[in-house]
């Protein structure tokens, strides 16, 4: 049966010898956007380069459309990539640098100029054709980038943190904008990322990978629901994560928390760690009381962190304005405390 789309079947890969991928498999459906997270140095980017081309696998196999590519060269891929260095040719012109990749596609020249000139209105940069390179902000400089990542209409486009050397809310915007831009196009993305919330807008599935290896696959909402390890928790902003003083008696542990003791049947139980969700701790007048030290948004939601007892950053869901310096008052309810395996 055929599957439209990008499939991963059990790649491993070796970079100097050492290894980086470890039986990776995974699929994505054509016209749909995948976010891979986690920490530096776990293969994010080695991955994006065997699927790109850029890197031969030790083993496994690359599928487009149920056809293997794994021997295909890069340039007949039909992939797109786009880094945080965007390596625009900096003696040509924004128009030259979009219709460049036209030009190596033997594309006539009449149809690659109208091409490049949709492509600057479609990243809204109509009318910077004939500016340099050295002209440009960072955002231009990106959404140029992209334009030429576009201009010859790959079936995949490979993001590797493009928006890293951006700020943040420049960062919020051009991510907006790219992820509006390939779902119209239908085109089939791939993101690196670090970040949940960048993730939660661009993808409609999520890889986690440490060391090499997938430890979560899914759904934001299905990992933000169960994250299943203190990794994933931590890249999704589930931030509240402890190590409680704990006590073992009668095949249970006792964990003590600053609203009271937490009790867990896990025998097996050789390293934990406790995560408590923000949206599981109440503003309550009869809670106990916490120093709000920071506010932030993300996934579209606000938040703050408080310190309150032993624990110095507790993220709290807000629906009010509070600000830095403020007192507040959380209450817990001990079930909703989740038991990690660290």
């Amino acid at each position: 049966m055929t599957f439209n789309g990008l499939e991963i079947s059990e790649v491993s890969a070796e970079l100097g010898g050492e290894s980086v991928l470890q039986s990776i498999s995974f699929s994505l459906q054509e016209g749909n956007g995948l976010a891979i997270l986690g920490p530096s140095g776990c293969g994010k980017s080695t991955l994006l380069k065997v699927i790109a081309g850029i890197v031969t696998p030790t083993c496994g196999q690359i599928f487009w459309n149920s056809v293997d590519i794994s021997k295909t060269p890069a340039h007949k891929r039909g992939i797109g990539l786009m880094f945080q260095n965007n390596a625009l040719f900096p003696h040509m012109s924004v128009h030259e640098n979009i219709r460049f990749g036209l030009e190596m596609l033997s594309v006539p020249k009449d149809e690659a100029n109208d091409r490049t000139d949709d492509l600057l209105e479609l990243v809204d940069l109509k009318g910077y054709g004939n500016r340099s390179i050295d002209s440009l902000s960072g955002g231009e400089s990106q959404r140029v980038a992209l334009a030429r990542v576009l201009a010859p209409e790959p079936k995949l486009v490979l993001l590797d943190e493009p928006f890293n050397s951006l700020d943040r809310a420049l960062r919020r915007t051009l991510v907006d904008q790219v992820f509006e831009i390939l779902r119209a196009k239908k085109i089939t993305s791939i993101h690196v990322t670090h970040e949940g919330d960048e993730a939660s807008l661009f993808s409609d599935s999520i890889l986690i990978i440490e060391s090499g290896q997938i430890i979560n696959e899914g759904t934001f909402t299905e990992i933000i629901d169960l994250p299943m390890n203190v990794l994933s928790a931590d890249l999704l902003g589930l931030r509240t994560i402890f190590v409680p003083d704990a006590q073992f008696h009668n095949g249970k542990w006792s964990f003590s928390t600053p609203w009271g003791s937490l009790e867990y049947d896990g025998s097996e139980l050789e390293t934990y760690q406790l995560l408590l969700r923000p949206d599981h701790i109440e503003i309550s007048n009869n809670g106990l009381e916490a120093l709000v030290t920071k506010t932030f948004h993300t996934a579209g939601k606000k938040f703050v962190n408080c310190r309150v007892g032993n624990l110095k950053n507790l993220t709290v869901s807000v629906d009010s304005h509070i600000s830095v310096g403020e007192s507040i008052h959380l209450a817990v309810d001990l079930d909703s405390i989740e038991v990690l395996l660290a």
